[in-house]
């Protein structure tokens, strides 16, 4: 179960007089919408409408939708509020903690440990309340814990996103090891990826844990290979996402002075959502660079039968980035990725 928050989400549209609100949730938690409308809309009076388009974090806040609606408040679940960038008066975040328990996942994640002393340990939102019992109990079993401190998009200490993984980037000189908190390889993968470390998934919906090792070689390859034929793509397309938080026009436009000045015809695309069988419906194109979120390239590959390259990985292939720095896929990449570009169209 999860920590909706409800008093203070009744609490919140009491005190805004809130009218109409709209409800954001991710797929994960979309089963929780329902009853969760119902008590909102039954105790405060306000009309409550929930959002039924995919939620990928703290990057796609429903803005448009809520001025469609003309709704007051946007209740958004699931995610942190994003520093500095997406804090809006009109917004309410609920993190949605969730109340599974660790003892089993972290017991295994440490058998699964070999003499690896220094250990960093990260999560997911819902699971950072979850990293101070995980650290006592890692000093227990004679570990020294790291936990990184909060920066770029990060909210919390501890915590990672698809896009930021700058917490645990802080403290990789430090560890060993990671243990991230988590369900499922998606943000473990992207711990491994950014750091170099030996990455273990503690997750807590399974009651299981697992070394990511296997997973993170077989995605180098495949990434490897991929950048390998977008080199030889002559027509590509540029995806510049218009998501609230994953607009970059400007690195969209320099990535298309670089490629272009390589050899490449580039053409823009904009995409509110980055679907493949639209995207592949430009036939005429070799290849595609996206630049709305780091992690598509690499989570939904299966999904187009063209390369599909993430704008560092674009710049690999094109030797202006070497494959060594491969895997820094955070908001960082980002500010290199427009550095080089505005460096080359100089």
């Amino acid at each position: 179960m999860y920590d909706l928050e409800e008093a203070r989400l009744i609490d919140e549209i009491k005190k805004r007089s809130s009218r109409r609100v709209l409800l954001q949730l991710p797929e994960g938690l979309k089963p929780q919408a329902a009853r969760l409308a119902d008590k909102l809309q039954s105790v405060t009076g306000a009309e409550v409408f929930v959002s039924g388009d995919p939620c990928y974090g703290a990057c796609d806040l429903a803005l448009h939708q809520m001025k469609e609606l003309h709704a007051d408040l946007l209740i958004h679940v699931g995610h942190a509020e994003i520093p500095n960038e997406n804090a809006h008066d009109d917004t309410v975040y609920i993190e949605a903690r969730s109340d599974e328990k660790m003892e089993k996942p972290l017991a295994e994640a440490l058998r699964l440990l070999n003499d690896e002393k220094d250990i960093g340990l990260a999560a997911s939102v819902q699971h950072l309340h979850l990293l101070k019992p995980a650290r006592e109990s890692l000093e227990r079993a004679g570990k020294t814990v790291w936990i990184g401190k909060a920066s770029g998009r990060l909210k919390h200490e501890g915590q990672i996103l698809g896009c930021d993984y700058g917490s645990v980037q802080s403290i990789a000189g430090k560890v060993e090891a990671f243990i991230v908190i988590a369900a499922g390889d998606f943000h473990a993968l992207g711990v491994s990826l950014s750091t170099g470390k030996r990455t273990i998934v503690a997750d807590p919906y399974q009651q299981t844990a697992r070394d990511t090792a296997h997973l993170v070689d077989r995605i180098l390859r495949q990434r490897y290979a991929t950048i390998l034929k977008f080199k030889e793509a002559q027509r590509v397309g540029i995806v510049v996402g218009l998501k609230s938080g994953q607009i970059n026009m400007s690195l969209g436009k320099r990535l298309k002075t670089l490629l272009e000045q390589s050899g490449k015809h580039c053409m823009l695309i904009a995409s509110s959502e980055l679907i493949p069988d639209s995207l592949e419906s430009f036939t005429d194109l070799d290849a595609l660079v996206e630049t709305a979120c780091p992690r598509v390239a690499i989570d939904d590959r299966s999904r187009y039968h063209k390369p599909v390259v993430s704008s560092e990985e674009a710049l690999i292939a094109i030797g202006k980035k070497s494959w060594g720095d491969y895997g820094k896929h955070t908001e960082e990449t980002w500010n290199r990725a427009s550095t080089t570009a505005d460096e080359a169209a100089s």
